[in-house]
């Protein structure tokens, strides 16, 4: 797995779940600090420079 990760060569942000305590349920939540941080990535990486246009590759 982390020779595939070191691999990866565009911005990628991975929330997990790191202390869940024993406990197989009830993951649904996440915290205010980790949705900031994953917005705050994304706005970062995916902004659009003035003058270029934000394209999809599909």
């Amino acid at each position: 797995m982390f020779e595939e990760a070191r691999r990866v060569t565009i911005p990628l942000h991975v929330l997990l779940q790191w202390d869940d305590e024993g406990t197989m349920g009830g993951h649904t939540g996440v915290p205010q600090f980790a949705g900031d941080a994953a917005a705050q990535f994304l706005t970062r990486h995916l902004k659009v420079t003035p003058g270029r246009q934000a394209t999809s590759r599909r």
